[in-house]
């Protein structure tokens, strides 16, 4: 049986076509907004934009360019609001479909359905937003998605997409995903236990366009795998990893050489990710769901599933940087 996990990631609302962050909005005000299609302008708040999003993918969308289905399950009680943040969620249905397949029962080996290439195998999936609330420090302006997994399948690419094109087509603004913090992310995917290899890049090319004709330039990589360190040793390391990760310049220095790029190999239940430490901005945090919410059909209890979501919003909350 699979087992559950969730994807987490950042985002925040800006006008279009632009990069100034003084236009990125504030989720806690109302929002301007343009429909491209009626010119018709108002104001709307940022959870009325996602309860809108949901409603209008009530009915199944087929995106037939990466054969997958999509749908948005919604209830007008599926909102409300923490003593930090406000949330809404919804329940994604979706699958792949393409090529035809058999159904067995797995304890009979005897054949229940044979699925053809147009029937699509839909999973339910739960999306859990979250719009952090203002304090005396801070106006937000980030907030937080909740992608929740099955194993190797997970919607939150195609979840995003629509996003974007639904908030530009029907708001006229630009939808932004990024990762929760740089910091947050290495605490939760690289740690000592997730890590199998330190991929190490030296890159040994000239300004001179005529040397790199000659032996002896290119890019030298060295890979370093079954890391048993003692926690000192880890400790320098992980120091030297940070100090990687937080410009783009930045060398990684490993045992007296410094290295241009580093890239980590790690291991999150059965999925292996590498991850280019230069490249943190639009990478999403994973992490395993505990497996007492997972019921005996594989999904989620919906109660302990949205407690732990809680639980775990107010953990990022209080590492994370609201404001761009």
């Amino acid at each position: 049986m699979f087992n559950l996990s969730l994807t987490a990631c950042s985002f925040y609302f800006q006008k279009p076509y632009s990069r100034n962050v003084n236009n990125v909005y504030y989720l806690n005000q109302n929002i301007e907004y343009e429909n491209k299609d009626s010119g018709e302008t108002g104001v709307i708040q940022v959870r009325d934009l996602f309860i809108n999003l949901f409603k209008e993918y009530e009915t199944a969308i087929n995106d037939k360019d990466n054969q997958k289905t999509f749908r948005c399950e919604f209830s007008d009680s599926f909102f409300g609001e923490s003593n930090n943040f406000y949330y809404v969620y919804t329940i994604i249905k979706s699958g792949i479909y393409g090529s035809a397949s058999d159904i067995i029962d797995v304890d009979t080996n005897k054949l229940i359905h044979k699925k053809t290439a147009n029937q699509a195998d839909e999973k339910s999936f739960y999306l859990y937003v979250v719009m952090p609330k203002d304090n005396s420090d801070v106006k937000v302006q980030k907030g937080l998605l909740f992608f929740q997994n099955i194993g190797p399948f997970g919607m939150k690419t195609i979840s995003t997409d629509f996003m974007k094109s639904f908030f530009s087509q029907n708001y006229s603004l630009a939808f932004k995903c990024r990762t929760v913090s740089a910091d947050l992310f290495i605490k939760k995917i690289i740690t000592k236990e997730n890590v199998k290899n330190l991929i190490m890049i030296k890159n040994h090319l000239s300004d001179d366009s005529a040397d790199n004709t000659r032996l002896g330039y290119g890019v030298e990589t060295r890979i370093i795998g079954k890391l048993f360190y003692k926690d000192t040793a880890w400790d320098k390391i992980m120091n030297a990893i940070r100090y990687c990760a937080k410009g783009k310049y930045h060398l990684f220095e490993f045992e007296n050489q410094k290295f241009d790029t580093l890239k980590v190999k790690v291991s999150i239940g059965n999925t292996e990710r590498t991850i280019d430490l230069h490249n943190l901005e639009n990478l999403s945090i994973v992490e395993g769901i505990p497996n007492e919410i997972r019921m005996a059909d594989g999904l989620p209890n919906e109660v302990k599933l949205l407690a732990h979501f809680e639980k775990v919003a107010n953990e990022y909350l209080s590492e994370m940087v609201l404001k761009i």
